[in-house]
């Protein structure tokens, strides 16, 4: 191995070394004081609770500071179980900000862009009239977050939209197609964000800026549901993307 491929290896083991190190302390930072973290930590993992809890570390939410009461309710500084636990209502209580109905209200105290684009879709209009609709969580999780691959999302689509129910059957494959369009052109926009490194020209600079907020419009709108907004989004990033001018040669070429 060459000293600089050596080098290079140290640095990332390094790196990935720091980002786990920065992760426990994190948690450990989000824990003191936080009767909610420091009890459920110490349920067993194959409880349910406890299962929620060691889901929790390492997660998107943990890492901004995200925890039980945030929505649940009750009172984290409280020391006894009983009083941290006021105000805690259970996921059945229609009063609950964790209530099915009630899940996109919460989730979009931080999220409120995407809520904003949700509440016009038919989904929220079915989630508020009937509860069959669909909500953050059904996609996403709950403590731990996710994205759905493209084949999942189709299974998820799948649970109402099928010929047995006659409801939009064509939907899970549109959604698949859709979803796999966004996936590859966030990776083009990321490829093309590392071969047009800094200093870029004033036109690269404003092309890929452009293009960035094209694609963050079109994910924007998956929350609609709006499977045509979203293509046209995609059309018009990749209209955009077709205007940078040839890649810079590689170092030492």
């Amino acid at each position: 191995m060459s000293r600089a491929r050596f080098s290079t290896t140290c640095f990332v083991v390094l790196c990935v070394g720091l980002i786990y190190v920065h992760r426990a302390l994190s948690a450990e930072k989000t824990a003191q004081g936080n009767s909610c973290v420091q009890c459920h930590s110490k349920l067993p993992a194959s409880s349910f609770y406890g299962a929620k809890s060691h889901g929790w570390v390492g997660s998107i939410h943990q890492r901004h500071g995200i925890t039980c009461n945030d929505c649940h309710g009750g009172n984290p500084a409280a020391p006894g179980e009983k009083q941290a636990h006021i105000g805690v209502l259970g996921s059945s209580d229609p009063h609950s900000p964790v209530y099915f109905k009630n899940i996109p209200a919460t989730c979009g105290k931080c999220h409120g862009a995407e809520y904003f684009k949700f509440k016009q879709s038919l989904h929220y209009q079915m989630l508020e009239s009937t509860g069959q609709g669909p909500d953050c969580v059904t996609c996403h999780g709950s403590m731990v977050t996710k994205v759905l691959s493209p084949d999942a999302l189709a299974g998820v689509c799948a649970r109402c939209h099928n010929q047995s129910m006659h409801i939009f059957p064509d939907v899970p494959q549109k959604a698949k197609q859709v979803l796999l369009m966004l996936r590859e052109s966030k990776a083009l926009l990321d490829a093309d964000q590392r071969v047009y490194t800094a200093p870029r020209s004033a036109k690269t600079a404003q092309i890929l800026d452009e293009a960035a907020i094209e694609l963050h419009d079109a994910k924007l709108d998956w929350h609609k549901f709006d499977l045509n907004s979203i293509t046209n989004y995609l059309l018009k990033f990749y209209n955009t993307m077709e205007k940078l001018p040839p890649a810079p040669a590689p170092a030492g070429h």
